[in-house]
């Protein structure tokens, strides 16, 4: 039995024994600073009290806020934490704060200080209650040694010496409990459990809010859906990326739009605003969805959307529809790294070579002398600047040859691969997998160090008013013209996973990993 236990329910330590219970997340950061959004579709437990809604998901805690219909900021889970489908929450009636009954013990999300704990109870915990009369007493948990009494105020952990009555018994909400209560939900469930392609999913959790009775069901794929409590309609609340594995970013149009690596679960793009409030998702045709998977660079095109792919470069519109450009040219074996717009047409960088695509539909691979790998593009001043598995080059209007740069081409360190070019500073910046070149408009170009001791192997840049993000294996730091040093501005412990791709807003740093997309606040980065 934990008779030895201490749980101090209230305030923000949690003991178990005579450890510590873990705290996430760490303190460098406050919750706004930074913020790691995932795949939250998988809903392990759902908490609802007043107003508040709780979702632990595989990739974190969502809070929805029932009275303005919008998610708060999504916390992460502790590492290494995952509780099983259909874990007991609670919301506790003092403080509105959440408790989660899992294999270990409790978990406790305090949203007034942004902070998760965990606490351990032998037996785990299977069950949690409240007596709705006497809140102050603390917290009734069931383990596999019967109920017992996590005391609030003084923390100890006994035998509960008797249960509330029935009647002021306050219970984790189960889907068994709410499928009693209305049998004719489970008969209207199949349509609200089935996707645009035909993907049927279940129910995992249930929550109710206590005075508008509203009703919330989590799923294992579909996230949370709301029952409206007077039309009994079924409504899914958008929240968090299609899927986690996000292998391309980019800003379009006031929103962030996020392409997926192809690994997982699902693929396509997810649009998401800046604040983090509005969420959709677009796979494709119902019936089909995309003939890709896998979206390494995203570009906007006015209404459409173009996405370079492991198929070919497409055009995605509004309706979902995909048209693949140019494809006598370029086969859907053939892979496309960068795609980019200009007023002429549209530019792609793929495995084959440079690919334009004028608003006609005629394309044509630039420069028969270069039929290798094209990793980035960049357009400046209408010249198309790019990276390719030999270094750098550009085509200058009106022209069909790429030509390189006197003062790189007499570099040997610039004759390693470029993978990533950006604008920004008043400078433009071509990377390798270790070291930058960089110049001003007319100047020649310098070359730097190599940076692997600060960002390992360089994935991406991105440019923004004072100067270009570089963001490799490991960190990333803010290049800025005319200073000397490189000094980390984020490590690889930032990071929720592996590096792929960069944005950057006026206000925020968007990385994409294989773990899901992290937004920092630049000014912090900065400081």
């Amino acid at each position: 039995m934990a008779r030895g236990a201490a749980l101090v329910l209230g305030t923000v330590t949690l003991l178990a024994g005579h450890d510590a219970a873990a705290q996430y997340p760490s303190s460098r950061w406050r919750p706004d600073e930074r913020v790691v959004v995932g795949d939250y579709g998988v809903v392990l437990a759902l908490a609802g009290g007043r107003d508040l809604l709780y979702a632990f998901t595989e990739d974190g805690i969502g809070v929805y806020d029932a009275r303005f219909r919008r998610w708060e900021l999504p916390l992460p889970l502790p590492p290494g934490f995952m509780p099983p489908p259909g874990s007991p929450a609670i919301v506790d009636p003092m403080d509105r704060s959440a408790w989660l009954g899992t294999l270990s013990g409790l978990l406790h999300y305090d949203p007034r200080l942004d902070l998760v704990e965990t606490v351990s109870i032998p037996g785990g915990v299977s069950d949690i209650m409240f007596d709705r009369d006497d809140t102050f007493i603390g917290l009734f948990v069931r383990t596999r040694f019967g109920w017992q009494l996590v005391q609030r105020g003084s923390g100890i952990v006994t035998d509960a010496p008797s249960l509330p009555p029935p009647e002021r018994q306050v219970r984790a909400t189960t889907v068994e409990s709410v499928m009693w209560r209305d049998p004719g939900l489970a008969a209207r469930s199949p349509l609200a459990l089935t996707d645009e392609r035909m993907r049927d999913y279940r129910y995992t959790a249930a929550a109710q809010l206590d005075y508008t009775e509203d009703l919330f069901l989590g799923t294992d794929g579909l996230g949370v859906l709301h029952v409206d409590p007077v039309t009994q309609q079924f409504e899914r609340l958008p929240f968090g990326l299609l899927d986690r594995e996000a292998a391309a970013i980019a800003i379009v149009d006031e929103q962030v739009v996020v392409g997926t690596s192809g690994r997982g679960r699902r693929f396509g793009f997810t649009f998401m605003s800046t604040d983090l409030q509005r969420f959709a998702y677009e796979e494709g045709p119902p019936a089909t969805g995309f003939r890709f998977r896998r979206i390494l660079d995203v570009a906007d095109d006015g209404a459409t959307l173009l996405a370079a792919t492991e198929r070919g470069v497409w055009r995605v519109g509004e309706d979902g529809r995909a048209v693949r450009l140019a494809p006598e040219l370029i086969g859907e074996g053939i892979s496309a790294y960068a795609v980019t717009r200009t007023d002429a047409g549209v530019w792609a960088g793929t495995e084959r070579g440079l690919l334009f695509v004028d608003d006609a539909g005629d394309g044509l691979l630039v420069d028969a002398r270069v039929r290798e790998p094209v990793y980035a593009l960049l357009v400046l001043a209408d010249t198309v600047w790019l990276g390719g598995v030999r270094g750098m080059a550009f085509v200058a209007p009106g022209s069909d040859s790429m030509l390189v740069p006197a003062t790189i081409a007499q570099d040997p360190w610039m004759r390693d691969p470029v993978v990533a070019l950006a604008h920004g500073g008043g400078v433009l910046v071509a990377a390798t997998t270790d070291r930058i070149a960089w110049r001003h408009a007319a100047e020649d170009w310098r070359v730097e160090r190599s940076l692997a001791g600060e960002v390992g192997r360089i994935v991406a840049l991105a440019g923004d008013q004072d100067g270009v993000w570089i963001v490799g294996s490991v960190g990333a730091v803010h290049f800025v013209p005319g200073r000397a040093t490189f000094p980390q501005a984020l490590r690889r412990e930032d990071l929720p996973g592996e590096p792929w791709d960069v944005a950057a807003d006026e206000r925020y740093l968007w990385i994409a990993t294989d773990r899901g997309v992290v937004r920092f606040e630049q000014r912090v980065l900065q400081r």
